[in-house]
């Protein structure tokens, strides 16, 4: 029924969809979900928008038993005296479209007009049932003048208890000239600044048509956990629990998981998911675009990963040489480093270590050259079993060699180096740690006994190339460098989105510093076993660009007891927030969902810590070696008190000291990750 023909006293809409929606028996009352389709109607501005009140219905369209119909968030109550009835008319001969009204003597005709059966060619409307009830507004004589004159309508017209709920008409049938090249179809929002943005693509302004109960509401998604797992292409491993589902499924739940858990779930932008290949495509835009204090993105967390990746790291094994690259310059001429290599990977067994400089990659100039792609693939292997040959200059070496490495699933030892350094002023203990993985909580616990049983009398915890993982971790380390003093007290407290206040106020989102094992089947410890401790008041801690998540938390939780932490080298990544990973059709999803705090209420460091001491990176030494740039430092602050000159904060700009070395890591290794809720009710003595 083309728009400009009905009746000028009515108030309703049509829905024109791809294939019919499944009639169910809509709710009288309730909530009216509105879902728009953008991909299967390329030619209708701002795509075609549906509405369905029963909850049968709405998970039906939620996992994409009608195309590609996805919610906006916006709904509206359903209730009143007046019902409204429900028409579709048919794919062919048409119209493919639902068409609502609330005009008893509308629905009337209509229902008289109907043939049964409908007709091969011509088109009309077919009853399907009373959609839901709704209020006409008090002052709807306004509707006399046409359906133009429904904007004259004010917002108090309608009852007591309710609210306007207004109308945007796409034009398909404009006041002038013939019809467009798309079908009918209405929008119905209760935000003006919704129906403003249907404008500005073209739509008419029909402002106010009838009144919903309540008030405006936040965006309402469906609930993940009925989405979750209907896969495109679902896993055969029967532990998945995966079924088979669609796009529009695996996209459904992508919105409505980030709903429910991020935490900045209200800055989310209204992204249509059309042009995306795929849900975890869609997820990555799906983010504030809000900025720190410095103008840096404050989300530039927000990632997805493959979940057998996923897993392999987090049980401390990663694909590759065994060897970490920092690249000083990545454009001609390029300088890339290895930062250090895993003791028993190839890389480490070729002697690849620490300051080789990699020259060449299967004959291809990697300073100067512009064969981009030989460059990459041999540098970053897709697959185990791939060989390659380098040309590198091995640190202090006055000329080149070639080696060939085969890539591998490579263990990640998290604790590369543990050493004790004699000095004229006492022993001091040196920590490389590069990962918060499930492995280091036994490593850890072996590196400090070590360490006290040397009797060391400070330590210098090098966490340059450490991105985080797993919070209790941090917390375990934590502990076990302050010891008893930080009894009672607060490692970390979480904070999630206003929506999560519950677990916000939970006891178990504040994280004590854990002073016990987990137990946990690969960390090599013994549940509830007491950890070791050194009591130190200071600490030196070497940091970088790269030090991020979990490694930062370990600085702000000792400065939140008062442990004076001393910085060496440069400013921290920024990043006082973390997740609970995720698995959904194979993809492991990780949205931001919590802030952590220390002791003193301290958490805004999202422009990273700054360094006590400013030091470049220095890869002409070995890390532990105790003439290495930062380490130096370290230990000349411990003799004198102070920074070696031009080193101290304020004196330099970091800038000047050349670029911050880039690490090639997957962001699975710049994370704070939540722990699973059985190992942490055994660190809580449960």
């Amino acid at each position: 029924m083309p728009h400009r023909r009905l009746s000028p006293a009515l108030f309703a809409f049509s829905l024109l969809l791809g294939v019919p929606v499944l009639a169910g028996a809509q709710s009288a009352t309730g909530t009216v979900v509105e879902y728009v389709d953008r991909n299967d109607f390329p030619g209708a501005p701002g795509g075609l928008f549906f509405y369905s009140s029963d909850q049968a219905e709405q998970v039906a369209v939620d996992v994409g038993a009608a195309g590609a119909f996805f919610r906006t968030g916006r709904t509206f109550a359903a209730g009143g005296a007046t019902p409204v009835c429900r028409f579709y008319g048919s794919v062919t001969p048409g119209p493919n479209s639902h068409f609502f009204t609330v005009d008893p003597a509308e629905c009337a005709g209509l229902k008289a007009a109907q043939l049964v059966p409908t007709p091969a060619t011509n088109p009309q409307w077919n009853f399907e049932g009373n959609g839901f009830n709704t209020t006409v507004p008090l002052a709807s004589g306004a509707f006399a003048g046409g359906m133009l004159a429904t904007k004259a309508i004010a917002a108090n017209s309608c009852p007591a208890g309710t609210t306007m709920v207004l109308r945007a008409y796409n034009n398909a049938f404009p006041p002038a000239g013939g019809k467009n090249p798309w079908d009918s179809n209405h929008r119905f929002v209760r935000s003006q600044a919704d129906i403003n943005t249907m404008v500005a693509q073209g739509w008419r302004d029909e402002g106010g048509v009838f009144c919903a109960p309540g008030t405006a509401t936040a965006n309402v998604f469906a609930n993940s956990a009925t989405l979750a797992k209907r896969c495109v292409a679902p896993r055969a491993d029967p532990d998945r629990e995966d079924r088979q589902g669609t796009l529009t499924a695996e996209k459904a739940w992508v919105r409505s998981y980030i709903d429910e858990t991020y935490l900045w779930y209200n800055e989310v932008p209204d992204i249509s998911p059309a042009t995306y290949a795929t849900a975890a495509d869609w997820f990555s835009v799906l983010k504030t675009s809000a900025k720190s204090a410095s103008g840096r993105a404050r989300d530039r967390f927000h990632f997805y990963y493959d979940t057998p990746a996923w897993e392999a790291l987090e049980q401390g094994s990663s694909s590759g040489y065994g060897f970490e690259l920092a690249a000083v310059s990545t454009s001609p001429p390029r300088k890339y480093y290895v930062a250090y290599s895993e003791p028993n990977s190839p890389a480490g067994l070729a002697n690849v270590v620490r300051g080789a400089q990699i020259l060449a990659v299967d004959g291809a100039d990697l300073v100067n050259g512009n064969d981009v792609n030989t460059l990459n693939n041999g540098l970053f292997p897709a697959a185990d079993g791939e060989r390659h040959t380098f040309m590198i200059l091995d640190r202090g070496a006055q000329s080149p060699r070639t080696v060939a490495l085969t890539s591998a699933t490579v263990p990640i030892a998290p604790v590369n180096t543990v050493a004790t350094l004699n000095t004229g002023t006492g022993k001091v203990g040196y920590i490389l740690f590069n990962d918060h993985n499930y492995p280091a909580e036994g490593e850890l616990i072996t590196a400090i006994g070590q360490l006290k049983t040397a009797g060391i009398q400070d330590l210098v915890l090098d966490l340059r190339y450490n991105g985080g993982g797993l919070l209790y971790i941090a917390s375990q380390l934590a502990y076990m460098i302050a010891g008893p003093q930080s009894n009672g007290k607060i490692f970390e407290k979480l904070t999630f989105s206003d929506k999560r206040s519950a677990e916000t106020n939970d006891p178990d989102s504040t994280y004590p510093f854990f002073n016990i094992a987990s137990g946990r089947p690969g960390t090599g410890t013994t549940a509830s076993s007491p950890l070791p401790s050194l009591g130190l008041s200071r600490v030196f801690v070497v940091t970088s660009g790269g030090t991020a998540s979990a490694s930062e938390a370990i600085i702000n939780g000792l400065q939140g007891i008062g442990i004076n932490v001393i910085r060496i080298g440069s400013t921290t990544f920024g990043k006082p927030y973390g997740f609970s990973p995720v698995d959904n059709c194979g993809f492991t999803y990780f949205s931001v969902e919590f802030k952590g705090a220390n002791n003193v209420g301290y958490g805004d460091y999202d422009d990273g810590f700054a360094p006590t001491c400013t030091v470049a990176d220095d890869f002409g030494h070995a890390l532990g070696d105790p003439a290495e740039g930062r380490l130096a430092t370290a230990l000349s602050y411990r003799a004198t008190g102070a920074c070696p000159p031009g080193t101290a904060a304020g004196t330099v700009n970091e800038k000047s000291l050349g670029a911050e070395p880039r690490l090639f890591r997957s962001p699975l290794r710049e994370n704070r990750i939540l722990a699973p809720r059985p190992l942490m009710d055994t660190l809580r003595g449960r």
